[in-house]
């Protein structure tokens, strides 16, 4: 049986994609063994074990950005990271990275054992790990890539996909079935907030501090805040939930969202036509910025940095986002970035198996 290994950990945002290429995968392609490697602080614990394909733990050893006691320990523990790996993928066919921490020596353990490697970039900006996967002579996919040899977009849940392609009608009852399973109003105007699967701190202080008078206002919500975070009491006009298992359904219920600016996201929110509000993270190396810049760019929404996102602003704000919200989807507005993706990087996975 031919062995693929996916090194996707740590976010929803990079075992999300993972998990639908193996999925499709293992539909097609039921000869094809698909393995996950993953940490045991990341949400892979909980998405791939659920989705049923053995996960492969290693110790978590992010590249360290000063100089400490721990950047003095971290080639030892690298190494011996590596050699774990190593291990792990010895006779594989291929390893399929998208980002996280295990991205790096899965990398190196390919180089080294001669396993061909396709790395995806779901950023507009590329990453430290993706960098080296380059090095290591992988095949190189992208989200936002204007190369069309490169070019294959985010691979997207089916649930997002089919309801990319509902039309307007459809989406109206959709709607209002989503609004009425979370006992919210199917006629008030609906602004989803999350911070990623592990939440925001940043925007729980904020809409904890806004909600009421957003709610006097006439606005409900629908507020993930985070697995590890405390879940607030739900009110009249406010769903609060630790994580959203159903992202189709929160979509289908929003006009407008608010979230941070990863790739997954910014994919969703563009290809379903929701006005977003981004507010990238501060750290990293800009990418946030820079996918967020690919939807604002054609109208789907604004930027806001983190520090400028407070109770104050969004209350200021509210009534103009969601004006620009409901004239975004009176338009039909969406962009055309590929539904596709999944099966895209699954042929070329095949490609590079059938080619060894």
């Amino acid at each position: 049986m031919r062995k693929i290994f996916f090194a996707g950990a740590g976010t929803a945002g990079h075992v999300e994609p993972a998990l639908a290429v193996a999925n499709y995968l293992r539909e097609l392609h039921p000869e094809i063994s698909c393995h996950f490697l993953g940490t045991a602080s990341g949400i892979e614990t909980a998405l791939v074990s659920k989705a049923g394909f053995p996960l492969h733990l290693i110790e978590k050893v992010p590249f360290p950005r000063r100089a400490n006691l721990a950047a003095l320990k971290w080639p030892l523990r690298f190494r011996r990271t590596l050699r774990e790996v190593e291990e792990l993928v010895s006779g594989s066919d291929l390893i399929i990275g998208f980002g996280g921490y295990v991205a790096a020596p899965a990398y190196l353990a390919a180089r080294r054992s001669g396993i061909p490697i396709i790395a995806h970039e779901a950023n507009a900006k590329m990453g430290l790990a993706n960098r080296l996967a380059r090095r290591c002579g992988a095949t190189m996919l992208g989200a936002f890539s204007k190369d069309p040899s490169v070019q294959v977009g985010i691979p997207l849940r089916p649930s997002i996909v089919e309801l990319a392609g509902a039309d307007r009608e459809q989406r109206s009852l959709l709607k209002k079935e989503a609004l009425r399973a979370m006992n919210l109003d199917p006629d008030a105007p609906t602004i989803l907030i999350f911070g990623g699967s592990l939440g925001s701190i940043k925007f729980n202080e904020t809409i904890q501090s806004s909600q009421k008078e957003l709610a006097r206002s006439g606005f409900q919500m629908i507020h993930a805040v985070g697995g590890k975070n405390e879940v607030p009491q739900a009110q009249a006009g406010y769903f609060p939930t630790s994580y959203i298992e159903d992202m189709a359904q929160a979509y289908a219920a929003s006009d407008l969202v608010i979230s941070r600016s990863g790739a997954v996201t910014v994919t969703e929110t563009g290809v379903l036509g929701i006005y977003t509000l981004y507010v990238p993270l501060p750290i990293g190396n800009g990418e946030q910025a820079e996918n967020a810049k690919v939807v604002t760019e054609s109208g789907g929404g604004e930027i806001i940095k983190n520090a400028a996102f407070t109770s104050q602003w969004l209350l200021a704000n509210a009534d103009r986002l969601m004006l620009a919200a409901k004239n975004y989807g009176s338009r039909g507005a969406r962009l055309n970035f590929p539904l596709d993706a999944g099966s895209k990087i699954a042929s070329r996975a095949l490609q590079v198996i059938d080619h060894e």
